[in-house]
């Protein structure tokens, strides 16, 4: 078998090599590497020996390089480049970039992340592209993706106990509930209004909303009350908004929704846990320039939350209805 390379080639004599050919002096090579005469002269011995070839012959003023040298200065540089980059770690120029980011989210996060994010990326990154895909149901699953690089970021409530996985809390958030203002007449709704309402519930993979709700649904006993389970959240407020049916949402959502469609937002009269919403990212990647560059930018944009001056205004008791009952 032949020897391994770390046997025949030494790597110090590849640099007192490319040294010695751009200054074509063996005393300014040996000052650029700090080596002294006698320590040089040995070097250059090791290096024609190890290439059997004088490489370089004395001349009055300086050596110049042999024929076989200069068949070996292009091949020897570009190695020595090569290895010089891998000891530094890439850069990324948000303004030159020209990258496709994959994101994890659902239609929530769609709704609440991009259009922000995407003014932000025409204005600092402007050839950088977005690609969502949607959160995997399993978390490893999801972590797999992080790790290989299929997804390079997830944003969401999700199980934030995932194996290899780093996470970041962007806002804290809780539920509200939507419905049109004819069937909220008051404002809102008592405990045995809401348990008697008609409701339409998320079905949505991948994130802890749907859970957190259908436990709420069970422990209130309103499972029989469901009208409708949707596997998108942005259907839900077209389905309240054209019939009379309420639903329970992050909060986030509920205000902008409301203020869209016109619909009333209104504080769940029975108890329902706050969650937090979180930036995912695999610890592989954790010094990776582009990834670090656009989490930061999403922590950054993200941080006070997705809506922090929303004008959307909560239900309000009908007058109209007062007058009449009066």
């Amino acid at each position: 078998m032949d020897k391994p390379l770390s046997r025949k080639l030494d790597l110090n004599l590849l640099d007192l090599f490319d040294a010695i050919y751009r200054t074509r002096n063996l005393t300014a090579a040996g000052k650029a590497l700090g080596l002294s005469q006698p320590a040089m002269s040995h070097a250059l011995a090791r290096l024609r020996d190890m290439y059997g070839d004088p490489l370089f012959v004395r001349l009055a003023k300086g050596v110049e390089p042999t024929p076989f040298a200069d068949e070996l200065v292009g091949p020897i540089s570009q190695a020595l480049q090569i290895l010089a980059q891998t000891l530094e770690k890439g850069s990324f120029v948000p303004e030159t970039a020209q990258r496709t980011f994959r994101l994890a989210m659902t239609d929530i996060g769609e709704h609440t992340f991009l259009p922000r994010l995407i003014r932000h990326l025409q204005h600092h990154a402007p050839h950088l592209c977005v690609e969502t895909v949607a959160t995997s149901a399993s978390p490893e699953e999801l972590a797999q993706a992080l790790s290989t690089g299929s997804i390079d970021l997830a944003l969401g409530a999700i199980n934030p106990d995932i194996g290899g996985v780093r996470s970041r809390v962007l806002f804290s958030d809780v539920y509200a509930c939507v419905a049109r203002p004819s069937v909220v007449p008051n404002g809102t709704l008592s405990l045995a209004e809401f348990k008697q309402a008609r409701h339409v519930v998320p079905n949505v993979a991948g994130t802890n909303h749907s859970i957190l709700i259908e436990r709420m649904l069970v422990a209130n006993g309103m499972s029989k009350q469901v009208v409708a389970r949707v596997t998108h959240f942005l259907a839900i407020a077209e389905l309240v908004a054209n019939t009379d049916v309420i639903a329970i949402m992050p909060r986030n959502l509920a205000l902008s929704v409301a203020q869209r469609w016109g619909l009333c937002h209104f504080t769940p009269p029975v108890p329902m846990p706050g969650y937090d919403i979180m930036v995912y990212w695999h610890k592989r990647h954790d010094q990776e320039p582009g990834n670090t560059w656009l989490r930061t930018a999403i922590i950054e944009l993200f941080q006070g939350g997705p809506y922090p001056q929303s004008k959307s205004k909560p239900c309000a008791p009908s007058r109209v209805r007062s007058r009449r009952r009066a």
